[in-house]
């Protein structure tokens, strides 16, 4: 019987979808195992491989929608009979057509020669990445350019000293200096579901020593809404993003989720960091709060967002009505509620940290701090246990998932005393 090729469900929200490109001709002869099709979307971009050895036989063409679970095509073998589809007369009965007689398939390096070179998610990361891969020899099946053979070409850029031009298309990251004079800037990353004016309350009972920027990302705030492919892609984007403002040494600092991104950047070598301050940084155990990284998107009115934002503090009276209805005021944005969720389907699957940055952290030989409140609701203080000799833990009580806003005056003095041991 033939074996069928079904559309694959590459979303839990996923119900339709569009094959981009087929890669293999209606009628070619394939091995299990060979790439059939692309999917590429805002969502994923992924290889479809062939379940059988045999003929393929296209059921769909390119750029029709079709269901998830669908037979897009079948495979035969070399001698079998396809019954073709039967007409809605129901007096009607099937005919059996003999599979049409085709010229043998193409030899194997003519059919490579036509694969596309390098694969869909490969070329997304080079785009976003400003790479040329011209003449890039990649590891894939038949020499095929895949991701990894991206990365290995991107850190021998960056060990030669060289950085590879933004893309031209990129979209710069919302950037606004809260604080503006001379010396290393601090540069701050927020959490996920905040955006930069999440930081303007350790600012808000003492004034700062150094120039303060703080970024929104993406899919965040004022910020592009597309959602990099991969933590590399928001890596570089976020650099490009902070070279576009900051030429020399800086100080980054990250709360939750931007934790682990600044943690991932210094560790990167493509900026000039000098220290690092992390709050109740993501990325040191898998676990997360999946109830809070649900309903803080589900919530949309003042009354039902406040139990949700009430888990991110140890004393609720440090919520104010204000921080409250601006969160709604964002809520009824339908656009950004879709950006935060896709960046949740793509930064923490099944609610689970797929990132980690211990690794990262024992590389670093430049000054670390921890700072973590013990009655962190949203990731478990525990998860900073065993944390490299080197980083420093700042383990402060009575205080939940948002230290710098909880305890602002000592938070800003660790930072500060950072940044001159920095710098």
């Amino acid at each position: 019987m033939p074996v069928p090729v079904l559309y694959p469900k590459v979303s839990l929200e996923m119900q339709t979808g569009r094959i981009s490109r087929w890669l293999v001709d209606d009628g070619a002869t394939v091995t299990a195992g060979d790439v059939l099709f692309e999917i590429e979307n805002d969502k994923a971009a992924v290889e479809v491989e062939s379940p059988a050895s045999g003929v393929i036989r296209h059921l769909s063409p390119e750029g029709a929608e079709v269901d998830v679970g669908a037979t897009v095509a079948q495979i035969l073998a070399t001698d079998e009979v396809l019954v073709a589809a039967t007409p809605t007369d129901t007096a009607a009965r099937p005919a059996t057509v003999a599979a049409p007689v085709r010229a043998p398939a193409p030899p194997l390096t003519a059919r490579a020669a036509r694969l596309p070179n390098p694969t869909p998610l490969a070329r997304r990361i080079a785009r976003e990445r400003g790479l040329d891969l011209t003449g890039l020899t990649g590891t894939g099946p038949r020499g095929r350019v895949q991701k990894t053979d991206v990365m290995a070409h991107l850190d021998g850029l960056v060990a030669r000293g060289a950085r590879p031009a933004p893309a031209p298309d990129a979209q710069s990251l919302n950037a606004v200096w809260l604080r503006r004079g001379s010396g290393v800037p601090v540069v701050l990353l927020h959490g996920f579901s905040g955006d930069l004016n999440n930081w303007r309350g350790l600012f808000a009972g003492a004034r700062a020593d150094f120039p303060v920027l703080a970024l929104d990302l993406p899919g965040h705030g004022a910020s592009p809404r597309a959602i990099p492919a991969d933590i590399e892609v928001l890596c570089t984007l976020v650099e490009a993003s902070i070279a576009a403002h900051v030429t020399g040494p800086l100080v980054l600092a990250g709360h939750s989720l931007g934790g682990a991104v600044a943690a991932r950047i210094a560790a990167r070598g493509g900026l000039d960091v000098r220290g690092l301050c992390l709050f109740a940084p993501a990325g040191l155990g898998p676990e997360i709060d999946a109830p809070f990284t649900n309903g803080i998107l589900r919530a949309r009115s003042a009354a039902s967002l406040r139990p949700w934002l009430e888990r991110l503090v140890h004393d609720p009276a440090v919520i104010s009505e204000a921080f409250v209805k601006t969160v709604a005021a964002q809520r009824q944005d339908d656009g950004l509620t879709a950006a935060m969720a896709a960046f949740a389907d793509r930064f923490l699957p099944d609610a689970t940290q797929i990132l980690s940055i211990r690794a990262d952290l024992a590389r670093l030989s430049l000054p670390v701090r921890v700072i973590f409140g013990r009655q962190d609701r949203i990731l478990p203080f525990a998860t900073t246990r065993d944390l490299p000799g080197a980083v420093a833990l700042h383990a402060l009580a009575d205080c939940g998932h948002m230290p710098h806003l909880e305890q602002a005056v000592l938070s800003l003095r660790l930072l500060t005393e950072l940044w001159r041991s920095a710098v």
